[in-house]
């Protein structure tokens, strides 16, 4: 990568494994880069509208999104949309609460934003993002509360 970077989201997004984000203990970084497997290169694309790390990122169809994180001030609620052919970050409706450690999953046409710290407590809460309506609407909480869960998403098939 074009630098050393902890607590970025990762996602893999039209078949390349993208980078948001992060530190490097120093600053805190708004850019995004892709790895090339072909070419065992990075590629720096736009950089996001803000700086964030311990961000969620997902894809969801022919985009990409990040939510949440943590620019060095505050505890972000902040969401973003990545349009690759544009190469270009949208804003989207922020989410309902601020969410740094937020893991973001996609399943079924809907975005998850799961647990997270809101800078005073681990939550236990989950929102779910709409893209056909671009509004986040609180689900069925964790039974706990964690800050920093994994969270990941296997289709299953039906017979």
């Amino acid at each position: 990568m074009s630098s050393n970077r902890s607590a970025a989201g990762v996602t893999v997004f039209e078949g390349r494994i993208y980078v948001s984000g992060g530190h490097d203990g120093l600053q805190i970084f708004n850019t995004m880069e892709y790895y090339n497997h072909h070419t065992a290169t990075w590629h720096p694309v736009a950089s996001m509208l803000n700086k964030r790390c311990r961000h969620g990122a997902a894809s969801l169809g022919s985009k990409m999104f990040i939510s949440g994180g943590y620019d060095g001030s505050a505890f972000l609620s902040v969401a973003e949309v990545y349009n690759s052919m544009a190469d270009q970050w949208y804003l989207i409706t922020p989410m309902n609460t601020r969410r740094s450690r937020v893991s973001l999953v996609a399943n079924c046409g809907r975005l998850y934003a799961v647990g997270g710290y809101d800078g005073q407590s681990n939550l236990n809460s989950v929102e779910m993002y709409d893209p056909e309506t671009n509004r986040w609407t609180f689900m069925a909480p964790m039974v706990c509360h964690e800050g920093g869960v994994g969270v990941g998403c296997i289709p299953l098939l039906t017979i």
